[in-house]
């Protein structure tokens, strides 16, 4: 482990501890709040700051905040509006650290995990750094792990769709050895040849999960997310990628972690919402369009070829095994390659133009 004077991305901060902030932003989780900020009280470097981004929801979140000031230097920021993205933007704003920190309301971080966040910044180059995260339950309001708990980041086993796979995921120069990156078909993908190693050991990632993951404030100064997500899905490997083309190192690093608490409908898990799943599609599919013109090497090409081989598939799922859930798919994907293509006709134009109105006519 570096020594915390050692670490080029604190430099000038001679006389003091390193300076690090914590980002939540939170709604509706008043009943598991208190376990993210019992973990934060534990932890084993000392000196950092937690911006509690609050969107009143009148569950108890703000009170129970409250009896934390004393363990913890809590800044509470209300969110009157918007969505996620909105609301990390507000704690972009306002963090005062040099390191700043997300985490969802929902993750409980190691006891070590701010020290080995500064750690792995020892390098100067590196720009974003994102943990692990691993399932875990909730019996009697204990937290209890999961047997052989997977990651929730790395994942081994390739899916047996070979020939989608290949397309979908073909890797633009400079990513190839990246265990998370974003596809020339604009999705994204996982490399599993360094996926092989990333639960020992870190490795290149347009970071990981919104859950555990960092970055410098040299690296991301003056970024902030477009406010044209409602989820914020893979709004992650967008940040990722963002600090990559300026030259930064990015990474993943497994001994970095965070419980992850399972209880239901999340931003990007376990949806039940049929609109929200709609939503979550939508992202998924318009990150392409989101980026494009930004990579010469997201291509349109490898767009197509994908699309009519995910479109041949979802088709015979529905005629040969009666997988109804397909065609409600079918009309959700063509819709959002109608609102991307949209938007890429408006870039062309030099119009403006967001696809969050459209998208939120889904939710209607």
């Amino acid at each position: 482990m570096s020594k915390t004077g050692d670490n080029p991305v604190l430099r000038g901060q001679k006389g003091r501890n390193p300076s690090v902030s914590i980002i939540i932003p939170t709604y509706k989780r008043g009943n598991l709040l208190h376990h993210v900020l019992d973990a934060l009280t534990t932890q084993t470097h000392k000196d950092f700051e937690v911006l509690m981004i609050v969107k009143p929801s009148g569950d108890g979140t703000e009170q129970l905040i409250e009896k934390y000031r004393e363990k913890l230097n809590i800044k509470v920021i209300i969110q009157n509006q918007g969505y996620v993205l909105d609301g990390l933007n507000l704690g972009l704003k306002n963090a005062q650290g040099n390191i700043l920190v997300f985490l969802d309301d929902d993750a409980i971080p190691f006891p070590n995990l701010i020290q080995s966040y500064i750690s792995s910044y020892s390098n100067s180059n590196v720009g974003g750094v994102a943990g692990d995260v691993m399932s875990v339950v909730l019996k009697d309001n204990t937290v209890c792990p999961l047997k052989d708990s997977p990651s929730e980041i790395v994942y081994t086993n390739a899916p047996r769709t070979v020939l989608t796979r290949k397309l979908a995921s073909c890797p633009p120069k400079g990513l190839e050895n990246h265990l998370l990156y974003i596809s020339k078909a604009g999705l994204v993908s996982t490399n599993y040849t360094v996926a092989k190693s990333a639960l020992s050991q870190p490795v290149n990632s347009l970071l990981g999960k919104g859950a555990n993951m960092s970055i410098s404030s040299e690296a991301s100064a003056g970024f902030q997310f477009p406010t044209s997500w409602i989820l914020g899905f893979n709004f992650e490997q967008y940040l990722g990628y963002h600090l990559w083309k300026k030259g930064y190192q990015v990474i993943f690093n497994p001994a970095i972690k965070a419980y992850h608490i399972q209880h239901g409908q999340s931003l990007s898990r376990n949806i039940k919402d049929l609109k929200k799943e709609a939503v979550l599609c939508t992202e998924a599919r318009l990150l392409f369009y989101r980026l494009c013109g930004s990579e010469p090497e997201f291509s349109m090409m490898h767009r197509i070829v994908f699309l009519l081989i995910d479109a041949i598939v979802d088709l015979r799922g529905l005629c040969l095994h009666k997988e109804t859930f397909r065609l409600r798919m079918l009309k959700t994907k063509f819709s959002a390659e109608l609102i991307g293509l949209r938007w890429l006709v408006y870039k062309k134009l030099g119009t403006n133009y967001s696809p969050l109105a459209d998208m939120k006519k889904i939710l209607q």
